[in-house]
């Protein structure tokens, strides 16, 4: 009965799960789900992993999530025998090390880097020095070392194999200045059944993927300036109508003020005209 992979192949982690299914020659009904339509979000998914994430394998009654926890339990459910992940407790404590450098270290640090790039900016310099670090760390544990830990092929170099195809197809990155991390890759080309097959088919999708990523992107850019700009205009009109209402206002005080005026003159007068009323009556009065 084939296992149920929720994926999408744009993925590293999902890559890491199909590149050691395919070593394990396990048969996989793949369910792709496409994340720019929020797929991961529906109902049915995420009742079967809550916290909606890529991959997810489902094995009958058994639902497991996270890169490494599905090697781990395909290496330890379907794997021949115990090199792919010992039950040496030493042994297995190094490939663990190894699976917690690549997610915690190695491609951290690409997805840092990377990330800025991908929305159409350009990554840091002190970000590209970090996977720098990461790389000469993975050159140091390859040192004398077939594989990443030790001479047989575990789970981590499924899982760190992936991380260094990003660093080699996204970056670009020269490793001819760490030749144990160049010769190991190599290798990994030739040995891990489907790596090349798998690398170049994410390659091609994650184009197609970058594309509308990108145009949803400007769209989106382009609806919030829309939305910014009506803001803007009701702020404006708004604006108009306060000030018109205020010198509608202004008009409608001044005229009691200007009757007040009048008023004001208007007494004034009086005396004087008492005044002549008086001297008239006076001389009157005297002649």
């Amino acid at each position: 009965m084939p296992l149920d992979l929720y994926y999408n192949i744009i993925s590293p982690p999902c890559r890491v799960v199909l590149l050691f299914a395919k070593w394990l020659k396990l048969e996989l009904n793949l369910i792709e789900l496409d994340v720019l339509k929020r797929e991961h979000y529906k109902p049915e998914f995420v009742k079967l992993n809550p916290q909606h994430y890529i991959p997810t394998l489902v094995d009958g009654d058994v639902i497991v999530w996270e890169s490494s926890a599905v090697l781990i339990y395909l290496a330890e459910k379907y794997g021949t025998d115990d090199t792919l992940y010992p039950k040496d407790i030493a042994l297995r404590a190094k490939v663990n090390q190894r699976l917690f450098y690549d997610i915690g270290t190695l491609m951290r640090s690409v997805t840092t880097y990377y990330h800025p790039i991908l929305l159409g900016g350009e990554g840091k310099l002190e970000d590209f020095k970090k996977v720098q670090d990461a790389v000469t760390v993975l050159d140091s544990f390859l040192h004398g070392s077939r594989w990443t830990a030790g001479e047989n092929v575990t789970v981590a170099d499924f899982a760190i194999a992936v991380t260094v195809a990003a660093l080699d197809g996204l970056l670009n990155l020269d490793f001819a200045v760490y030749p144990n991390v160049h010769r190991w890759y190599e290798q990994c080309k030739r040995e891990l059944v489907g790596y090349t097959e798998i690398t170049k088919e994410a390659a091609q999708k994650t184009q197609s993927f970058l594309e509308r990523f990108r145009a949803m992107r400007a769209a989106e850019q382009q609806q919030l300036c829309t939305l910014q700009q009506q803001h803007q205009d009701v702020q404006n009109e708004q604006h108009e109508a306060h000030q018109s209402h205020r010198y509608t206002e202004l008009q409608t005080l001044q005229k009691p003020g200007e009757r007040e005026n009048a008023q004001t003159v208007a007494p004034s007068n009086t005396p004087v005209d008492e005044a002549k009323s008086d001297e008239s009556s006076k001389m009157s009065t005297e002649d």
